[in-house]
């Protein structure tokens, strides 16, 4: 070791012993290193949340909300699995030698449980028809009773076949009218139709009591299955409810040259529903 050197080391210790002993420079420069990692740390989080967040954003955004069509065809499936009241005003508005008494508006109140293939409801005057399993139970009277003078039975029980939503329709039954004198209107037939929609829009909000929701313009095309085939139309709105439910229907069917006009509402979703078959005796079968 040179006396240069030397000179050097004894400065270097003079220097040091003027430090106050609460000063530790080893122990400073941690602190600011570890200070500088940790801002770092805390710059990538800060970074990686924001990367996140935006990419959350961009993945919702770009999901879109089911279309007009999806709700009202998800309306229709979810009307067939829970129990409701229903009331439905039919009013002819042109029929082919249809005299001026029949155009009369015909009102039906029915309680049903598709889930469990019962229902019934009351037509027009007080004619009680029945909805069990696959059976139609009407009470004979009309050209039916006309026809069978002294019947005793009371009921004619009718097997409707199972249904697809691009063959059944309001007309397939209508023929049953014929034979009884008057005709049956499950509900379920006209809503099994939306499934078969399109054009389908929404065209604004909807409420009614107690509920709020969207309504939805629609056209139906199909031909009907009963014999002979004819082309039925049916347009109008229907409202769904914010629970997916079908609340109100309103709309204009049209079989061959003969138009009606509907209006249904729905409501008391899950009410108890309790209908049974008439006994054997009391019923015929055409």
């Amino acid at each position: 070791m040179n006396d240069t050197e030397d000179a050097v080391r004894r400065l270097f210790t003079v220097a040091t012993q003027d430090i106050p002993p609460s000063i530790n420079l080893g122990h400073d420069i941690r602190a600011r290193s570890r200070a500088r990692v940790l801002r770092a740390r805390v710059l990538l989080s800060a970074s990686l949340a924001a990367v996140v967040t935006a990419a959350t954003v961009i993945t919702l955004s770009a999901v879109s909300p089911p279309s007009a069509l999806a709700q009202v065809t998800q309306a229709a499936t979810r009307m067939a699995a829970q129990s409701y009241r229903v009331t439905s005003t039919r009013t002819l508005v042109r029929a082919p030698g249809a005299p001026t008494a029949d155009k009369n508006p015909v009102t039906i109140i029915g309680e049903f449980d598709p889930a469990r293939s019962i229902g019934e409801e009351t037509v027009g005057g007080g004619a009680q028809i029945r909805y069990v399993g696959g059976y139609i139970y009407i009470p004979v009277f009309g050209a039916f009773r006309r026809t069978h003078p002294g019947l005793p039975q009371k009921w004619v029980k009718l097997h409707v076949p199972p249904r697809s939503s691009t063959t059944v329709t309001p007309g397939d039954v209508a023929s049953l009218g014929g034979i009884t004198g008057v005709q049956p209107f499950n509900p379920q037939d006209l809503l099994a139709l939306l499934k078969s929609a399109d054009h389908v829009r929404e065209v604004g909000p909807a409420s009614g009591p107690g509920w709020k929701g969207s309504a939805y313009s629609f056209t139906v095309t199909v031909r009907t299955s009963a014999q002979p085939h004819q082309v039925m139309g049916l347009h109008g709105t229907v409202d769904v409810d914010q629970q997916g439910r079908v609340r109100r229907l309103d709309a204009v069917e049209s079989v061959e040259n003969t138009v009606s006009k509907v209006q249904m509402t729905f409501g008391n979703f899950g009410i108890g529903v309790s209908v049974s078959a008439p006994p054997a005796d009391e019923t015929v079968s055409p």
